[in-house]
């Protein structure tokens, strides 16, 4: 066989195998389970598995769309969380999602559990430190991902609008504030 016709027969078989490999999977989709039953949300924080030691076939199935997940009413201004899955102040897994009003801006405080957060839509500014600096902060846009390790002094700030953001960690979870640093009235005469 010269190259040329080796060329073409190397080409022919991976053609015939893409094209099994393609009807294959058609297959395969048709005659896939069908997907599994919307639930609403319910009224209260979904109940977390039973502890960090669960196993896969103990985690609930849950599936929620957008508009299946509703905001608790909170004062003007105010951050609005729902847990959709897990409970942040038992052990095991919890994931919440945050709206964060424009404008509104979180005081540095630290968490008691590692949490990893992503940013679902708006401009999130986070920034790192025990007294809230605007120019500390960093633009996140939608998709950013970022970690806020147990400890850490941190805040946020919704500066251009509305931000939401979803929050994954292993609780049980706790917030505490950063005491505001005390000046000397002393300070700064001569």
């Amino acid at each position: 066989m010269n190259l040329m016709n080796q060329s073409f027969f190397s080409m022919a078989v991976c053609v015939a195998i893409c094209s099994v490999l393609l009807f294959s999977g058609q297959q395969r989709v048709r005659t896939a389970a069908p997907p599994p039953q919307r639930q609403a949300a319910p009224p209260k924080p979904a109940v977390s598995p039973a502890s960090p030691k669960s196993s896969v076939e103990e985690m609930p199935s849950l599936l929620w769309l957008p508009e299946d997940i509703q905001f608790p009413e909170m004062p003007p201004g105010a951050s609005r969380t729902v847990t959709l899955f897990g409970d942040p102040k038992s052990d095991g897994l919890y994931v919440t999602r945050t709206l964060i009003p424009k404008g509104a801006q979180t005081i540095p405080h630290t968490h008691s559990d590692s949490r990893t957060v992503t940013v679902l839509s708006g401009i999130c500014y986070y920034g790192r430190g025990e007294e809230f600096d605007e120019n500390r902060t960093i633009p996140m846009p939608p998709g950013s991902f970022f970690t806020e390790p147990a400890g850490t002094p941190h805040f946020i700030w919704a500066k251009e609008g509305d931000v939401i953001v979803q929050t994954t960690a292993i609780g049980p979870s706790g917030t505490q504030i950063v005491p505001a640093k005390k000046t000397n009235p002393v300070q700064g005469r001569q």
